[in-house]
């Protein structure tokens, strides 16, 4: 009899093991995949905006080659020349922050200019956004930056 008993309970163990392990399971790759979409705006992104004292693109001025890498330690390295020649080429390096839980809203430390960007993980783009309201600019095109493969 004593058998009997101990046999369902044993087995009701061994389930309620296997049920913890099979959840533990779930939760890992569930984690994974939350650091996988977290650091999915990680990466370089470069493109031709139009120069710092202008809102759109000029005629004539070819505007500024802008790079910026965007590491998973939350910094950045931001390089911007100016393809006139008439300005030296800027590098910065800092910390990031996001503005928003979605971490689509970036706002780079340290930059006095053109430091809050907006990502689109759809279109592998970010875009430069105005500087005190986050706005978009009028000529949002000319503000985008496209991710690197």
């Amino acid at each position: 009899m004593k058998n009997v008993v101990l046999i369902p309970l044993l087995a009701s163990a061994a389930l309620l093991g296997c049920q913890d392990a099979n959840q533990s399971d779930t939760q890992g790759k569930a984690s994974i995949e939350s650091q996988k979409q977290l650091a999915a705006w990680a990466g370089e992104y470069e493109g031709t905006t139009p120069c710092m004292g202008c809102l759109s693109r000029c005629d004539d001025c070819p505007g500024m080659a802008v790079t910026l890498a965007l590491h998973e330690d939350q910094t950045y390295t931001l390089t911007r020349e100016s393809l006139s020649g008439h300005n030296e080429v800027e590098t910065l390096k800092g910390k990031l922050r996001f503005k928003d839980e979605s971490k689509q809203r970036i706002e780079l430390i340290n930059v006095a200019t053109r430091n809050l960007l907006y990502v689109d993980l759809d279109e592998k783009v970010l875009e430069i956004r105005e500087d005190q309201s986050g706005k978009s600019y009028q000529m949002q095109s000319d503000f985008l930056l496209g991710k690197l493969s």
